[in-house]
């Protein structure tokens, strides 16, 4: 298996604001209850940290989340890593709908 195979968390596809570290406007393209991998055309390296918020219905989420991989000019692969587990539950249930 390669790929999107590996992946042990199940992933849905979403058309979702996200804004990092309150000023950066993006967009999500797929979410997960590890993750996002968000586009945007700013520079990230990997590793770098920082805050992202977005919707999840009428509620906002905001966590913490590592750059997991970047590709310039496309997007961005993260991982949250401060994530509540009543932020976790509502995304949870969002993915499986």
């Amino acid at each position: 298996m390669s790929g999107a195979d590996d992946r042990r968390t199940k992933r849905v596809l979403v058309n979702k604001d996200v804004v990092i570290n309150g000023v950066i406007k993006a967009e999500a393209l797929d979410i997960s209850i590890d993750g996002l991998y968000i586009y945007t055309q700013s520079s990230f390296i990997s590793g770098t940290i920082f805050d992202v918020s977005f919707k999840i219905g009428d509620d906002t989420i905001t966590t913490m989340a590592r750059v997991q991989h970047a590709q310039p000019n496309v997007g961005i692969g993260v991982k949250f890593i401060e994530l509540s587990p009543e932020n976790s539950e509502k995304i949870g249930e969002y993915i499986e709908g």
